[in-house]
């Protein structure tokens, strides 16, 4: 139950750190937050989504889960070290934009490295729905793939928005009496919508702390409701988590929200890691590879998450 800060950067740390804060900050900072210019950066996807992906090692089938449209990756090859086990993954993007194909590449090297299926779900999103409906949909996929039977271990993972998704998942999960996930990983992880932590995005590279707190005007709107609280850091909600990684750049305006469950998981006797990069940029896992710290990170976590699939698999056979 340790905060590990990994010091240093590396040169290609840092011409993708001043990439991302004289390109894409300086266009978040000037894009003006409405109902009328949103919907240019949805439109925006479709480039984005051309970027070609490494799917080499797993194949990809189209399917849909509790309701909801959801890539399924399974990796190639006969060895499965964790047999009935799964990972779902909840993609960032402020619950406005990103969607499968542009983490298409995190979801396929989880599958690969875990040497399980994943499950990488299309949650509804602005203008769709708000946040309720996006956490609505990663509790239904969630809930079907459980009931289906095919797996006992679960796991959850996400970035950014996605990360909160998985936190209400976990929530949710609880509150119906169902099985909870495996484990967690959160990749600088939004898991305070309130706009209640005294955080800074003076050194983030990406994120314009203005424009986040903006989005609360689209984050409430339905048709589904948010059940519970928008802040999941704090003791009261840290009794729901399973096992769980943090990752965070260091002095990211996102950082704090690891920091602040870090603290409450520790109170609540919860085993957990947070690990703080410096001269990263928010949810730099995602893009494992791009950076040799990207890659050691991914390592990190595909660790932690096996060795929690294999603790489970161990105490439910014990229990047998």
């Amino acid at each position: 139950m340790a905060v590990i800060a990994h010091r240093g950067r590396s040169v290609r740390a840092l011409i993708v750190l001043w990439f991302v804060r004289i390109v894409m900050k300086t266009v978040f900072r000037v894009f003006p937050m409405s109902d009328r210019t949103l919907p240019i950066l949805r439109a925006a996807e479709p480039y984005l989504s051309r970027v070609p992906q490494s799917v080499r090692g797993v194949r990809i089938e189209k399917i849909v889960l509790g309701g909801v449209p959801t890539e399924r990756i399974v990796p190639d090859g006969d060895a499965d070290p964790h047999p009935r086990a799964a990972l779902v993954y909840y993609h960032g993007g402020a619950f406005i934009g990103c969607n499968l194909d542009t983490h298409r590449r995190i979801a396929v090297l989880l599958a690969r490295g875990l040497r399980v299926p994943v499950y990488n779900v299309e949650y509804r999103q602005y203008p769709d729905g708000g946040v309720g409906t996006s956490v609505a949909d990663g509790f239904a996929a969630y809930r079907e793939l459980l009931e289906s039977g095919d797996f006992d271990r679960i796991l959850v993972a996400g970035d950014s928005a996605g990360g909160f998704v998985c936190a209400k998942v976990i929530q949710y999960a609880a509150e119906a009496g169902i099985q909870g996930p495996t484990a967690f990983a959160g990749f600088s992880p939004f898991l305070d919508i309130s706009a209640g932590l005294p955080r800074s995005s003076r050194h983030d590279a990406m994120l314009p702390l203005g424009k986040i707190r903006k989005l609360r005007t689209v984050l409430g709107r339905g048709p589904e409701e948010l059940r519970g609280p928008e802040d999941m850091t704090t003791d009261a909600t840290a009794r729901y988590f399973p096992p769980s990684i943090l990752f965070a750049a260091s002095r990211e305006a996102l950082e704090l929200d690891s920091l602040e469950l870090h603290a409450a998981l520790d109170r609540a006797g919860v085993e957990n890691e947070v690990h703080v990069y410096d001269g990263q940029v928010h949810a730099f896992v995602v893009s494992a590879g791009l950076t040799p710290e990207s890659w050691a990170a991914y390592k990190t976590a595909v660790a932690f998450l096996s060795e929690h699939l294999t603790e489970a698999e161990e105490s439910r056979s014990e229990a047998a």
